[in-house]
């Protein structure tokens, strides 16, 4: 599971509670809007009133329907699944500071493969509190039980598990904001606590699938990051950006223990009413306690950039490249080089068509083994009224693994559609 992501969504989320201080900022990167981020006034959502707090419950409601929900290469398995999300975000409404808590769960259910089934959930705490000017501290709790797709590199081999992974995830995470007229400077730390259950895998001498424990996988991440930005204009910014990390698992059967760091610069901008976007390079490393394994480093990246021909298409384009863990026997790691583009086209005020395409690289450390993973998605989002939201979409991936220590591949068809509810 490629969890450092969900640190970036959590540490922006909680950034983002500032985001009504940022009119006047030389930093605000809100001049253009993209077509998802756009609602017509008459279909946003009120949400309920609670004293000084605003209420938004929402419920959504998924049909899915999956060619290969093993994700292996030969004797594919269709079914057809239902996925209920009911989840309640709350919000301060104060003049200055802010409090924000959410909670969410996700049940899951296959028509004909019942070890599909699945109930995760996750809660969140998060706050800002303002110290003077658009200067703050900000901080979260966020904690989840959840499951990882059967597709997920950072897991089993795909294509050997029988039933999804179960795992624990508690995140903590705390920081600032100093920003003056043209200086911004902005730290943090956030540690994550990752435990996970056993896995079950196809095995024709044990009926209902072999355990295997995965107590090896168990560990604390810690990871702090400094980051400086000048603001040439209200429009450019360039920064520097130092990330740092821990990684300390519980069974040092093999050794997986690490410590590493990204150091890179960059620039973020909102030019004219074409493009707007932050990109940034660097140099990565991550040293490991196990003298088996290698010292893994080289050049780092993230760019995330969209462009706006006309007010009615946005066109999004993203790509990083990071070192994630892996369970993999022999491997310390493995990097991972992404990128994406995608179109939103604004059809009808209250109708959205969507297309991207990704291509991801996956390079082991330590093994012959590179895999190359494709996906497609087509999709549909339609705005029935303020309180009932539509979506719908097409997703075709295919995984090709080569090497000497190269996994079976496996291509797969997915089907869905969404009833929204929210107020």
């Amino acid at each position: 599971m490629k969890y450092g992501t969900s640190l970036v969504v959590l540490s922006f989320a909680l950034l983002a509670a500032g985001a009504a201080q940022a009119q006047g900022s030389n930093f605000a990167r809100d001049r253009n809007i993209a077509v998802t981020e756009r609602i017509p006034p008459e279909y946003e959502p009120r949400g309920l009133r609670w004293g000084v707090f605003d209420v938004s419950p929402s419920l959504d409601v998924e049909v899915n329907s999956n060619d290969n929900i093993y994700y292996k290469a030969v004797n594919e398995v269709s079914d057809t699944y239902s996925a209920v999300t009911p989840a309640v975000r709350i919000t301060s409404d104060w003049g200055r500071h802010q409090l924000t808590a959410s909670l969410r769960s996700t049940i899951t259910n296959y028509a004909d493969n019942d070890n599909q089934n699945t109930t995760s959930w996750e809660a969140a705490v998060g706050g800002r509190l303002d110290i003077h000017g658009r200067s703050n501290l900000f901080g979260g709790i966020n904690y989840s039980d959840g499951f990882e797709p059967l597709y997920d590199p950072a897991g089993q081999t795909i294509g050997s598990l029988l039933e999804p992974i179960e795992f624990k995830a508690a995140v903590v995470n705390a920081g600032f904001v100093a920003e003056g007229n043209r200086l911004r400077f902005t730290g943090q730390a956030t540690l994550t606590d990752l435990n996970y259950e056993d896995a079950v895998v196809f095995d024709n001498a044990t009926p209902g699938g072999k355990a295997i424990s995965q107590d090896s996988r168990d560990y604390r991440r810690v990871e702090y990051s400094g980051r400086a930005d000048y603001a040439f204009s209200p429009d450019t910014a360039l920064y520097a950006i130092w990330v740092g990390n821990t990684r300390d698992y519980d069974d040092h059967t093999v050794n997986r223990d690490s410590d590493g760091y990204d150091a890179a610069i960059g620039a973020s901008f909102d030019l004219t009413n074409l493009i707007r976007g932050e990109a940034q390079i660097g140099y990565q490393a991550q040293n490991y306690d196990n003298p088996a394994f290698r010292k893994v480093d080289g050049v780092s990246f993230l760019a995330n950039v969209q462009y706006f021909p006309t007010q009615l298409i946005t066109v999004s384009a993203g790509t990083s490249r990071t070192i994630q863990e892996t369970p993999q026997l022999n491997a310390s790691s493995y990097t991972s080089t992404a990128s994406q583009i995608g179109v939103d086209y604004e059809l009808l005020r209250t109708l959205v068509l969507s297309a991207s395409y990704g291509y991801t690289t996956d390079d082991y450390n330590g093994v012959d083994r590179t895999d190359d993973r494709t996906s497609l998605w087509l999709g549909a989002k339609y705005l029935v009224n303020r309180h009932v939201v539509i979506r719908g979409g097409y997703t075709y991936s295919e995984n090709k693994s080569k090497g000497s220590n190269a996994i079976p591949g496996f291509k797969d068809n997915a089907l869905k559609v969404s009833l929204g509810l929210q107020y």
